[in-house]
């Protein structure tokens, strides 16, 4: 691995029209991150190294088990400072409202649609509130928005592997940009990161690679 383990250089062989040369190939790189609770495991999650503080807020918040970045005891790497261990602490206010959640044996997480490693039907159910009408944009602003997500990319013009995702409020400011090798990924770190700056509410646009189904 690069020495922020997030790309490794593979030796490939291009062949093209019968002419066939060696070449140096970087791929984007994929490892697990255990999240902790307490010292417990609670989840696996398969990315790209990189933003693992940003990476679980995002993702705590998406599961239902923070509302508010005040839910937070301490989060961080574990004690032996290992990139692939977060260590998360609550408020024993936030865990008796939500220990159902940590009591789930088993989570993992694949670089996928971001559901296909539920276990149970009932966790694809979300409390959601639909967004209220009121926000425009104008077409040349959506593919402006569209443009500045792939002027952010760092990993993709290199290794053709990653997705990323990108926040902006309501003037078009970005709040908050991220890449990994999975695109639900992503979409945790860039919240994460709004999450924790506490600036998550004013966001508005969310410009997210690949399929829109996610």
């Amino acid at each position: 691995m690069s020495a922020a383990k997030d790309t490794e250089f593979y030796k490939a062989l291009r062949c093209e029209q019968g002419d066939c040369k060696t070449s140096s190939l970087e791929l984007i790189g994929e490892e697990p991150l255990l999240i902790h609770f307490d010292e417990k495991p609670y989840s696996v999650v398969m990315r790209t190294p990189g933003e693992e503080i940003f990476h679980a807020a995002g993702l705590c918040l998406g599961e239902g088990i923070v509302d508010t970045v005040d839910d937070f005891k301490t989060i961080g790497y574990d004690k032996d400072l290992d990139p692939n261990i977060i260590d998360i602490w609550l408020t024993q206010e936030r865990y008796k409202k939500i220990s159902h959640i940590l009591e789930r044996k088993t989570y993992v997480s694949q670089t996928s649609c971001g559901i296909c490693g539920k276990k149970m039907m009932e966790d694809l159910n979300s409390v959601l509130t639909p967004a209220q009408n009121g926000f425009e944009m104008d077409i040349d602003q959506v593919f402006d928005c569209v443009g500045s997500l792939s002027k952010k990319q760092h990993y993709y013009p290199r290794t053709r592997g990653s997705h990323a995702a990108l926040l902006f409020d309501a003037q078009l400011n970005m709040i908050s940009f991220a890449e990994d090798v999975g695109r639900h990924n992503a979409l945790d770190k860039s919240i994460g990161k709004a999450f924790m700056d506490r600036k998550l509410d004013t966001a508005k646009v969310l410009v997210l690679s690949s399929r829109i189904s996610y």
